[in-house]
């Protein structure tokens, strides 16, 4: 269950019992904006698509682009190589399925930190987008979180226990491909898992802080065997509000407070989601960066 602060009275819920209209207009509708598919092209002639995982539009500074998982571009085979001419050409899928394609001059990977492991990475890269043309059209469709926000401020605002969670993504289990005559349909699958921090889910390693939430599978409907796709996603943290009017409950501030980097093993029908939490992201990611 979580707490919701209002100017009158602090309502408790539980996660299960907020209303489906909650979970499929306004949780979806939230967030949208910000989270992109990655995936890559081959082949001109006959193109083919591979899925990479998930990523978040951010700035930093001047500077505009995707925050993900390094192991997106890193864990398959052949890595990706963006900056050069013989490099990959990548595309992004932004909300309600607009696709935009980048030549391999027109990104430029910024490897934030080398993974010492993979449970526990660090995992962070930014893909930062070089062409002005494609810029544009990415902010006529999507929207740039900005990292330039205090840290320590945002953890005050959304990295308390109670605090409600969105893990959004695309998980590759949602990913098909299909012909139709001489037309072959992608199907991607943007998803949002509500969750909620709880005592232990936020802890510290090696200088880097992180964020792990519960999937539980026991009577779930809708969850994924597998969150691969979803690796790369933001976790958005929420202020729940109940509207006077109506007594529905929607979202009030919120703000990026992750990225998913790492799925456990399911065990007695539960595993969890592991995110570098707002530290990493804000501040310890760019620290050898100018």
């Amino acid at each position: 269950s979580h707490k919701r602060q209002g100017t009158m009275s602090t309502e408790t819920i539980k996660i299960g019992d907020l209303p489906s209209s909650f979970m499929e207009d306004v949780l979806i509708r939230a967030f949208s904006d910000y989270s992109v598919a990655l995936g890559r092209v081959k082949n001109n002639e006959s193109p083919e698509f591979t899925q990479l995982g998930t990523g978040v539009l951010v700035q930093k500074a001047n500077r505009f682009g995707i925050l993900t998982a390094g192991h997106c571009l890193h864990a398959c085979s052949p890595e990706v190589r963006l900056g050069r001419e013989q490099g990959d050409k990548l595309f992004l899928i932004i909300q309600r399925g607009r696709i935009v394609f980048f030549e391999p001059q027109e990104l430029l990977e910024h490897r934030l930190v080398t993974p010492q492991c993979e449970e526990y990475g660090p995992d962070l890269t930014f893909i930062e987008i070089l062409a002005i043309e494609r810029l544009a059209t990415v902010k006529a469709s999507g929207s740039f979180w900005s990292l330039d926000r205090n840290a320590t401020e945002i953890i005050a605002a959304f990295g308390g226990i109670g605090t409600p969670l969105a893990s959004v993504g695309y998980p590759e289990a949602d990913y098909a491909t299909r012909r139709e005559g001489d037309t072959m349909i992608r199907t991607f699958r943007h998803m949002s898992y509500l969750n909620v921090i709880q005592a232990g889910n936020v802890f510290e390693r090696d200088g880097w802080d992180y964020l792990e939430s519960t999937i539980d599978y026991t009577d779930s409907v809708g969850l994924p065997d597998s969150f691969k796709g979803v690796s790369g996603g933001p976790v958005w943290g929420m202020h729940l509000r109940r509207n006077k009017d109506d007594g529905k409950i929607g979202i009030g501030k919120s703000a990026l407070i992750g990225v998913t980097f790492y799925q456990t093993d399911t065990q007695h029908n539960k595993r969890r989601l592991r995110a570098h939490f707002i530290r990493s992201i804000y501040e310890t990611a760019w620290k050898t960066r100018d």
